[in-house]
């Protein structure tokens, strides 16, 4: 084989290695960090689609909660994480069985909230809403 051929072939395999680490990687891929939308964001709401990780986190002392929902496709809520007090945070996970192991491939959105006085989700205030597939 002529060193043009070996390079070339050699350029074609190092495609498809980087082009097949890519596919696989991305496969899990989903996921993310959502913030309250208030000035200085006092609620965080990461998700993490291998294994199902929903964590909302209270990100000031300010009297407020955070609260996070998992939301089905059909709009309905899945069910819904609260953290209090600066700095606590508040997880669940497909490991937990029932209504938090998603369905994979399902995309649902995910929202974020503050509260002041636990009423329930009529008075949330500063949300913000993601869409992230499980």
């Amino acid at each position: 084989m002529t060193l043009k051929r070996v390079l070339k072939a050699t350029g074609v395999v190092a495609a498809t290695v980087v082009l097949s680490l890519a596919t696989a990687t991305g496969a899990h891929a989903d996921g993310g960090d959502v913030y309250t939308d208030d000035g200085d964001p006092g609620g965080k709401l990461s998700f993490k689609s291998n294994g199902d990780i929903v964590t909302v986190c209270d990100e000031q002392a300010d009297g407020w909660s955070a609260v996070g929902y998992v939301i089905n496709p059909n709009g309905s809520t899945r069910y819904g994480i609260r953290a209090r007090q600066n700095g606590n945070c508040n997880q669940r996970t497909a490991a937990d069985g029932g209504r938090f192991n998603l369905s994979e491939g399902t995309r649902y959105e995910f929202r974020i909230c503050l509260d002041h006085n636990g009423a329930g989700p009529g008075d949330d205030r500063y949300c913000d809403i993601a869409s992230w597939k499980a």
